[in-house]
Formats: C-alpha cells, sequence, structure tokens
C-alpha cells in the first residue's frame, strides 16, 4: 500500500479549509465505520466529545485506525464537522420519525461538500477487495478522479455518471481491454486519460468516438508493442478475429422482461443516466448487469459475454500526435466488422500515402538545400546532390515511410 507522509500536506484549519479534494485515507475510514456499527459509534462519541471540549484526549489510535489518525491530522475540522453534522441531523430524523433509505455513511460524508478531486491512488494493497464503492461515481461536481496503484481489473459502469470528469488515472494497474467499460463514453467533457502500466493489447475502440480527448496515455502495456507491430504487418484479413461461442457461461432461465429491455438499452448506446426515459430503478439495474454484455461498435447490439462475434483491430495514425495507434472493438458478426474494420483501413492506406507524398517533398527540398556546384580541374561545371537509397514501397499502401539516408 502506498501512503504519503503526513508532512506533505498542511493540516486543515479554519484559515486553510479551501481544498476540494476527497483523499484515499478518508475513504478507508468511512468504509471502515459504515462496515463495523459498534465501532461506528465508539468513535462518534469519542469526536463528540472532542467537539464540546478541544482538550479532550481521543486516547491511542490503534494501528489498524491509520486512516482515522491520518484523517486527524490532514482533515479535522471537516472531520469533526462532518460528526457534528449527523448528530444533528440524526436528532431531527428521531424527531420526526423519519427514516433514510439507501444513504450510506460515505454518501453523506461526500454530499455534505462539493468535491472536486478524488485522490484514491494505492489505497488497495495486493489481495485486497478493491471493488470501488459506487458513491464516488455519484458526485456531479468531481472533474479529476485518480486511481492509481490499486490493482484494479475492472472500472464499474457507474464511471458514466461523472459528467463533469476531466482528467482520469488508472495508471498501474491490471486493466484489459474488456476491463473499461463503454459507458466511459458518456464523460462528454474527459480531456485526459492515463492508462500507463496496465494489461492492454490495444486502446478501447470508443475512445476514437470521445472528441473531447486531447491526451490519452498507454505506455508500458503488456505485449502493447508487440501486438502493434504483430496487427500492423499482418495480413489485413487477421485484423477481424471470430470468437466462439462458451458454453459454460451461467445465465438465470427465463429472463424477465425488465432483462430485455435493459439489453436493448445497453445496444441502444443511449446515456441512461441522463435520459428520462430511462425510469431511475432500471438504471440501477442496468449498471448492476452491464458487464454481462458486450456492445457491437458498428449497429445497436449487446450480446451476452458466452455469444460469439469478432474482435476488430484498427489503426489511427495519427492519433492526439502519437504514430500507429492500435484500437481494439467489438461486433456482434461479420458485416458490423467489415464495416468497421474496411473504412478504418481505407483512412490508414490514405494517411500512410500521404506521409510518403510529404516525405518525398522532404526529400526534393534537402536536395535543392545541399546540392554542391564546382568547376572541375578542366574547367568543367559541376552540380551534386546527395544520393537517396529509395525505399520500396509496399503495393497494399499500409507500410508508412522508412528513413532514407543522406550519402
Amino acid at each position: 500500500m502506498m501512503m504519503e507522509p503526513l508532512t506533505a500536506e498542511k493540516p486543515d484549519t479554519l484559515s486553510n479549509r479551501t481544498s476540494l479534494d476527497f483523499h484515499g485515507y478518508e475513504l478507508l475510514l468511512l468504509r471502515k465505520l459504515q462496515s463495523d456499527s459498534a465501532l461506528c459509534m465508539e468513535w462518534r462519541d469519542k469526536l463528540q466529545k472532542k467537539i464540546a471540549d478541544e482538550d479532550y484526549d481521543l486516547g491511542d489510535i490503534p494501528h489498524s485506525l491509520w486512516f482515522l489518525t491520518v484523517t486527524l491530522v490532514r482533515k479535522k475540522d471537516r472531520l469533526l464537522q462532518f460528526v457534528q453534522k449527523q448528530l444533528e441531523q440524526a436528532a431531527k430524523d428521531y424527531k420526526a420519525r423519519r427514516i433514510c433509505l439507501g444513504e450510506t455513511l460515505l454518501t453523506r460524508y461526500l454530499h455534505s461538500h462539493m468535491f472536486t478531486e478524488l485522490h484514491l491512488d494505492g489505497i488497495y494493497k495486493y489481495g485486497d477487495d478493491n471493488t470501488l464503492p459506487p458513491e464516488i461515481f455519484r458526485c456531479p461536481s468531481i472533474t479529476w478522479l485518480s486511481l492509481k496503484y490499486n490493482y484494479l481489473d475492472r472500472i464499474p459502469p457507474d464511471i458514466g455518471q461523472m459528467a463533469n470528469l476531466e482528467h482520469l488515472a488508472l495508471t498501474n494497474n491490471k486493466l484489459q481491454n474488456k476491463s473499461i467499460p463503454y459507458t466511459l463514453i458518456f464523460c462528454h467533457n474527459l480531456r485526459t486519460l492515463l492508462l500507463d502500466n496496465n494489461l492492454l493489447d490495444a486502446l478501447p475502440g470508443f475512445l476514437l468516438k470521445m472528441p473531447s480527448l486531447e491526451t490519452v496515455h498507454r505506455h508500458g502495456n503488456h505485449n502493447y508493442f508487440k501486438s502493434t507491430f504483430m496487427w500492423y504487418h499482418t495480413d489485413v484479413n487477421e485484423r477481424i478475429l471470430s470468437i466462439g461461442h462458451v458454453s459454460d457461461f451461467v445465465m438465470r432461465q427465463p429472463e424477465t422482461l425488465q432483462f430485455w429491455a435493459t439489453q436493448a438499452v445497453i445496444g441502444s448506446k443511449v446515456n441512461f443516466y441522463r435520459d428520462p426515459a430511462v425510469a431511475p430503478v432500471l438504471r440501477e439495474y442496468i449498471t448492476s448487469i452491464y458487464t454481462m454484455f458486450n456492445v457491437c461498435v458498428y449497429c445497436n447490439t449487446a450480446k451476452l459475454l458466452n455469444q460469439a462475434g469478432y474482435k476488430v483491430i484498427t489503426f489511427k495514425n495519427p492519433y492526439l500526435g502519437n504514430t500507429c495507434v492500435p484500437f481494439q472493438h467489438w461486433a456482434c458478426s461479420l458485416s458490423c466488422a467489415m464495416g468497421v474494420e474496411i473504412p478504418a483501413r481505407y483512412e490508414q492506406i490514405k494517411a500512410a500515402r500521404e506521409l510518403d507524398r510529404e516525405y518525398d517533398a522532404y526529400v526534393e527540398s534537402c536536395q535543392k538545400q545541399y546540392r554542391v556546384v564546382y568547376t572541375s580541374p578542366d574547367g568543367k561545371r559541376l552540380e551534386h546532390r546527395p544520393m537517396i537509397i529509395p525505399h520500396q514501397r509496399r503495393g497494399c499502401g499500409f507500410h508508412q515511410s522508412c528513413h532514407c539516408v543522406l550519402l
């Protein structure tokens, strides 16, 4: 587990309470208190006494509650104010005989502040239950989410609720292509996406439908460069790979009308978190089973993971300042796969030919710039141009211009 030094941040005081960031130690504290009601009551009483008497000694905090210690050092005022508000609210609810269903301690804490940044790096150790709580994705004001070094093997579809998200850091996890849900496309303001040091063979194809993206980091991924060169230089027919039916995938039978409605909504690719035509209760159900489906890149079809389909590899050159960037898509049929791969291939050929044209123009300009005119001993006027070793062009047009050598 990665833990920042306690001296790296100023304590939270009345004169220094302008930060709108939420940190991993706060998340671990609230999650622990939620799961242990007795512990929650014990520390609620102690913190209540601390609120009433600033000199009250909380006593020794056990090492297992290190996140409480860090929170008291860094965000003391914020925590004590939250405890005070919860006590006051509990008294009002008891007097009015109200019961708040579905609200967790984490939900109330997040909603009590207009957080704009969630810094949740390195909060899980290897082997921990690193399931991300859905509450963190329901904060409409969040613009920055960092989840580095958490051994994450999937991102929940709830990420699509973060409409104002601009920066998403997923560096140093265990994410594969299927680990990143299509719902990320609902984050229309996302500008920066960090995917370094994961297990990606290519970038998710739906990123091409996110024009807001300005920066995508992808280096250090498992077999990324190997896969890039394999698919780039292979026969184009091998860029469409059939994925067979999986017989051991377990499903409930028979399925309900709600299930079929959910499948249709997922296939339509509409933002069901924002669409008023989708009932709130159905949104929760869609989120709960979203990862059971593959979404076709070409048509409005969603199929269960066990059903046959096609994996499609395309290249974008250039893409956000990078060359030869591979993308992986899923298609429900061969015709849909070809509908994606063929236009992408033509675009790639066109881009390669344009690069060849630019390179030839560059070579010609170099010849003119560096030509040498001199007179031979017998008085003849001679001109020397640098020789260019010509590169061979492949007839298919896929080959990028190689670097010719001036002699």
